[in-house]
């Protein structure tokens, strides 16, 4: 509540604003049911979790050399042995690389004490992994009992990801510690409310979004302690640190945007919008539909209107009307994601405050508004595109693919979690109170996906990798519940207390099983060329050609040969995926990490053949990316290749990666 010290201040407060926010507090509180464990951790649980943390130091660092440079790890390598010996991250081009500054100056001590090699440039991130395991439990006691928050623990320790993080020399393991530390903070100043604690949030979040920008959707946590006890200070307190973060985020971020050269507009203006950006192709039908769809649109809002009538109180009517019809716009508009969103905040507030009686009107709205989903699906289907295309033409903007790529971590934590907010809205709907960390859950992972998609169609899951431990910990507290509701049904049925224990550990265990999947962490410990691409041996191979300057060398994933060649004279991609990283230096498109030119299509790549006729001409191909063998890298380049202008020189033990050697042979004519 806001003090009468304010009242008398600057800001001066009329009591009746002071008493109607204190109301709204107590009444957002009052949805929400704290758990607070009340199980200490024992002797026993605290060697329980050093046996967890030597088990994760074991499996981080063990093979952490076993394979060469792979992914980004090589721009981060340039940057750190530029640091080394020249005190400032520049590439070869003579760009400044302005990310993950943190872990640079860390792999440089490292590479220092080391000496430099794949196992030192890892090294920082295998320690910061084994710190996310300690850092994650301390979090996990906020919601969970000692034995669920080993369980937990243990999952942080042995999930595939979260191994393959630790050996990347790569700033998402960082990430992740950033979030995890912010978490740890903010549950404490939720407990003991000193401002310090809230301060180390916001410290650790600003040094995670110097780490890897991604940090930054997670700040809602901030608001969640002034949620949950009804306190406006809090509330405002937490806002205000969320404010700080942001602002933080857009210098940091503009400051590293700044460094990258704008890649020239023209160089692939005929290509349309890249696919990281391209949500859908824009939907139009023949008038005649659209028009019939709008007048079944109208008639649909009609039974919308019918259904906000069953609610007795006013606002609560006006509410559900305006969200269905809200949600019925964005449907017409094929808007389907957002569409789906206000459907469900309608049924749970008409369910809420119009009781049982909302099902049967709520039954005939949602038959028209079927009914409308399947002409639209039936008039995209009849276009030429897949079903996917289809869908993603239906959902609209925000992408649904966030929520995908961060369940694609574990699919069992990520069942449960969406479990859980299923949970949640049904004992709103009943008028019970949600437990506390479904809303850890919808403001640390489900938000922060609605807000990516709206920036980005599809992205690799490491984007949104800082979901990652609030998912996790919202999945083990939903399952610890679950197991309580089981332990109570089985008490009803008089079930000796005996199995109490007995049932919650072997609970925890199933759970941590399932959501690691001991198959895929078998796959990852130690693994090596079997599910790395090959970039060393090909640039080993390299090296015994006994390269001269008159060779010409162009590669796939120019940066890897670069670091270990140290000079690649091209680079072979397509204008499609190579458009954002090269720019225009003396009249010529160029890589700007490493200064190569760029080699993009079959034309481009025959006349260098012809240019440089009489010289050993080579090209390192790459192991990453194979879905489709790398064809949609390639473009019209891959034929050539494939072609008798080129003959295979060498195969990588990853059995992807291969390097050609020019024969000589004329390009076919036209």
């Amino acid at each position: 509540m806001l003090s009468g010290a304010a009242n008398r201040g600057l800001f001066p407060v009329s009591p009746i604003l002071t008493t109607q926010v204190g109301e709204f507090m107590r009444s957002l509180a009052e949805l929400f049911r704290v758990t607070a464990p009340m199980e200490r951790d024992l002797l026993a649980h605290r060697v329980m979790l050093l046996t967890i943390l030597a088990v994760g130091t074991w499996v981080r660092f063990w093979g952490l050399d076993n394979v060469g440079l792979h992914g980004d790890e090589e721009t981060m390598a340039m940057a750190t042995m530029s640091i080394v010996r020249e005190g400032a991250p520049y590439l070869p081009s003579g760009m400044f690389y302005p990310r993950g500054m943190t872990q640079l100056y860390l792999m440089a001590g490292s590479v220092q004490l080391f000496g430099e090699s794949e196992w030192a440039f890892r090294f920082p991130s295998a320690v910061c992994g084994v710190l996310v395991i300690w850092l994650s439990w301390l979090a996990g006691r906020r919601f969970l009992r000692p034995y669920w928050n080993l369980a937990f623990a243990a999952a942080v320790a042995l999930l595939p990801a979260m191994i393959v993080y630790s050996q990347t020399a790569r700033m998402y393991i960082f990430l992740l510690a950033a979030v995890a530390a912010c978490m740890v903070c903010v549950f404490a100043w939720e407990r003991s409310g000193r401002v310090a604690w809230l301060i180390g949030a916001v410290v650790a979040l600003v040094i995670g979004i110097d780490l890897q920008a991604l940090a930054v959707t997670v700040i809602l946590l901030f608001l969640m302690p002034g949620i949950l006890q009804g306190d406006l200070r809090k509330l405002l307190l937490g806002s205000v640190a969320a404010a700080v973060v942001m602002v933080s985020y857009m210098l940091i971020n503009g400051w590293v945007d700044s460094h990258y050269p704008v890649p020239p507009p023209e160089y692939a203006a005929d290509l349309g919008p890249p696919m990281w950006d391209r949500s859908r192709a824009s939907q139009g039908f023949a008038r005649t539909f659209e028009v019939a769809l709008w007048i079944a649109g109208l008639a649909i809002a009609f039974f919308a209107i019918h259904l906000s009538r069953v609610v007795p109180q006013r606002i609560a009517a006006i509410s559900v009307a305006s969200l269905l019809l809200l949600g019925l716009l964005a449907q017409l508009k094929l808007h389907y994601h957002i569409a789906g969103i206000l459907f469900i905040a309608a049924m749970v507030v008409a369910r809420r405050f119009g009781g049982p009686r909302v099902w049967r009107r709520l039954r005939i709205f949602a038959l028209g508004s079927g009914l409308l989903a399947l002409i639209h699906f039936s008039l995209l289907a009849a276009t030429p595109g897949s079903l996917k295309k289809v869908i993603g033409a239906l959902v609209g903007q925000p992408s649904i693919w966030p929520y995908f790529r961060v369940v694609a971590f574990s699919e069992v934590a990520g069942l449960l979690a969406l479990a859980a907010l299923a949970w949640g809205l049904w004992r709103l709907m009943k008028r019970r109170r949600v437990t506390d960390y479904v809303l850890f859950g919808v403001l640390g992972v489900w938000v922060p996906m609605f807000t990516i998609g709206f920036f980005v169609w599809s992205m690799p899951p490491r984007y949104t990798v800082a979901s990652l431990i609030p998912m996790l910990l919202c999945a083990f507290a939903f399952a610890q519940k679950g197991t309580d509701w089981l332990q109570a049904k089985l008490a009803t049925r008089n079930v000796p207390m005996t199995w109490d224990r007995p049932l919650q550990m072997v609970a925890a265990i199933v759970v941590t099983i399932l959501v690691v999947n001991p198959v895929e962490v078998v796959a990852n410990v130690n693994s090596g060329y079997e599910s790395h691409p090959d970039h060393k041996g090909a640039a080993e191979f390299m090296k015994a050609q006994h390269i001269v300057d008159a060779d010409v060398i162009i590669a796939e994933d120019v940066l890897q040969q670069t670091y270990y060649l140290g000079r690649v004279d091209y680079w072979l991609m397509s204008r499609n995926h190579a458009r954002r990283y090269v720019e225009l230096v003396d009249g010529k498109i160029r890589d700007f990490y490493t200064g190569a030119g760029v080699v993009s299509s079959a034309k481009l790549l025959e006349d260098l053949l012809r240019q440089e006729r009489g010289q050993r001409i080579f090209v390192i191909g790459s192991g990453e990316n194979q879905s489709d063998k790398r064809k949609g890298m390639r473009g019209d380049m891959d034929a050539v290749l494939h072609s008798n202008q080129f003959e295979v020189v060498y195969e990588g033990r990853d059995g992807l990666t291969q390097v050609w050697r020019a024969t000589g042979a004329p390009p076919p004519q036209e």
